[in-house]
């Protein structure tokens, strides 16, 4: 096994204990370890993930992308909040 797979098996460990929320500006947000959306509007997003819930606030938002276990959103994002 080589580096890259030792790498990617780690990721794969991590995440499976650990939500990873990526934020791109104020414009993208991305979501790793979902498990599952809990409310959705163009003003909000809630999320409940492997760590907990997460609470996006914004304008305008869209989901772009959804996976079993990832989310990508696209908007204006105000505000991102955990409720651990």
């Amino acid at each position: 096994m080589g580096k890259k797979e030792k790498a990617s098996e780690f990721e794969k460990n991590v995440l499976g204990i650990y939500s990873l929320v990526t934020i791109i500006g104020s414009s993208e947000l991305v979501v790793e370890g979902l498990r599952g959306i809990l409310d959705y509007s163009g003003e909000s997003l809630r999320v409940n993930t492997v760590s907990g819930v997460v609470l996006i606030m914004g304008a305008g938002l869209e989901i772009t992308a959804l996976t079993a276990e990832e989310l990508t959103l696209k908007g204006k994002i105000t505000s991102l909040e955990f409720c651990i």
